[in-house]
């Protein structure tokens, strides 16, 4: 597969190899020797709620390989491990960004890629499933991840409210060599009104999240980047701090 850029500031090019010829949506899934998950955390957030997390990481084939695991943090700085899959192996990680990048706290975008088989090809896939939760009440939610890379396109994150009770955090990954501008407009559910505007200025390589400021109720954000880019919303329960992740997806006219 591509080499991408996480979830630190993490998260490239198009796919050495694919199962099909059509471009995924974020909901397919098979095995891959690349994935970026665009987002991970080891920190304190609202309320004084502790957020990490957990990852499992299998290797469904008979051979032992190596995965090459990268963490770009909010300066776009890249952070690396190396990660030993045994033939059938599985690993699990319940605070994954401690556990493998020496006790990192802080949030960002990561990216998994398996060594080449000999030759050049990539057979040596592997499967993974990532959750964010909070310590504790354990409240999680599934964050996907994503061989393909993003572009420049606009995209949409759907279904995201700010109110008394709920709170919205925008996300993205710059998945580019180049610093990356991106403009997130938060419309109401019409799609006929604009009532937030927030802009992450991101370095090379680098991940960055914020919170929406305005209030809104079922709305969307559509987001505008400068240059490549993984983008996303996380919606809140201020009482429980349980989540929904979504996704954003591209959409060029």
């Amino acid at each position: 597969m591509r080499k991408i850029l996480f979830f630190a500031a993490l998260l490239f090019a198009a796919p050495l190899f694919a199962q099909s010829a059509r471009r995924p949506s974020t909901m397919d899934s098979f095995a891959s020797d690349s994935q970026t998950i665009p987002v991970m955390g080891n920190a304190t957030g609202f309320g004084g709620a502790q957020f990490r997390t957990y990852v499992a990481l299998l290797n469904p084939t008979s051979s032992a390989f190596l995965v090459q695991a990268t963490l770009y943090d909010a300066t776009g700085t890249a952070h690396n491990a190396v990660l030993n899959l045994a033939a059938g192996e599985m690993k699990t990680f319940t605070n994954f960004l401690d556990a493998v990048f020496n006790g990192y706290v802080g949030g960002g975008a990561v990216t998994l890629q398996a060594v080449e088989t000999p030759g050049g090809t990539h057979n040596n896939r592997f499967i993974v499933t990532t959750e964010s939760y909070t310590a504790g009440a354990h409240y999680g939610t599934a964050i996907p991840s994503l061989e393909f890379a993003g572009s420049s396109s606009p995209s949409f994150a759907v279904g995201v409210t700010v109110d008394a009770n709920t709170r919205t955090n925008v996300g993205c990954f710059n998945e580019a060599n180049a610093s990356n501008t991106v403009t997130a407009r938060v419309f109401d559910s019409t799609g006929k009104f604009q009532v937030g505007i927030v802009t992450l200025n991101l370095a090379a390589n680098a991940w960055g999240q914020t919170a929406v400021p305005s209030v809104v109720v079922d709305g969307f954000v559509r987001f505008e980047p400068s240059d490549s880019a993984v983008c996303y919303a996380s919606v809140l329960q201020n009482s429980t701090n349980d989540a929904r992740f979504v996704m954003a997806t591209e959409y060029t006219p």
